[in-house]
């Protein structure tokens, strides 16, 4: 189904516009150069003629005007359309960069439940110390979790939010099962 004039742009219109009339010009240039000037009157037609096709580098003229003016056009919606890309992406970049923030805090807070986890392992040494040592780092966990879990709200980021809150939990109901074995 062909495009309606509506549907096709002013460049494609303009160029189209041009094309017609250059073809128009090669098309008397090829008619004019056949005329054999054998007579007065096909002399008059060829000078007729001539004369027709010299008006035809005028046209073509305003038809490159047209055409330059709707590329004028096409880079002004360029333009447009690539301005708010531009923004978005420093968007992105400040978003990736805070969300690293997020992960970096979240793998800090997963180092000190290794150490939790590798200090109740340890049977070496004072039960009740250790269990101090970790209930104090279980605490910390547990506040940095929450600090995490509401800057990681704040900022839109709904998954670090929830990783950080089952985290928390996790670290609550720990410090619980080690209060009730001291």
């Amino acid at each position: 189904m062909a495009k309606g004039a509506k549907d096709t742009s002013d460049l494609v219109r303009a160029a189209e516009a041009l094309e017609a009339e250059l073809l128009n010009l090669e098309n008397m240039s090829r008619a004019v150069r056949k005329i054999r000037l054998n007579s007065e009157k096909n002399i008059g037609k060829a000078a007729s003629e001539l004369s027709e096709a010299l008006t035809l580098p005028e046209r073509l003229g305003a038809g490159l005007a047209v055409l330059a003016r709707a590329m004028g056009e096409l880079q002004v919606r360029q333009t447009a359309a690539l301005e708010p890309l531009a923004a978005f992406a420093s968007e992105i970049q400040a978003r990736m960069e805070l969300l690293q923030t997020h992960m970096q805090a979240f793998a800090e807070l997963g180092k000190l439940a290794q150490e939790v986890t590798a200090m109740l392992q340890t049977t070496a040494g004072e039960r009740a110390l250790l269990v101090d040592g970790a209930e104090a780092k279980l605490g910390k966990i547990a506040d940095g979790a929450k600090t995490l879990f509401e800057a990681a709200h704040a900022d839109d980021f709904p998954e670090v939010a929830r990783e950080a809150d089952t985290l928390k939990q996790r670290v609550q109901a720990l410090r619980r099962r080690l209060e009730s074995i001291n």
